[in-house]
């Protein structure tokens, strides 16, 4: 069985929201965390750049 490698679109929406769940779903300035939807696309952009460089770190760690 063959597993789907995630998209980075996909890695970055997960990290996004595991962030916004663990400030209870609020920024630095106490506002209401947007739905990923909702987010620019410059900001969903970062998202997925960090998410990629997070696979790309962990897939190339040696032990």
């Amino acid at each position: 069985m063959f597993r789907t490698r995630p998209t980075t679109e996909n890695i970055g929406q997960a990290a996004y929201k595991a962030y916004a769940e663990a400030v209870d779903n609020r920024s630095v300035k106490g506002e209401e965390l947007p739905e990923w939807d909702s987010l620019t696309v410059p900001v969903r952009n970062a998202w997925q750049l960090a998410a990629e460089a997070v696979r790309h770190k962990v897939e190339l760690r040696t032990t």
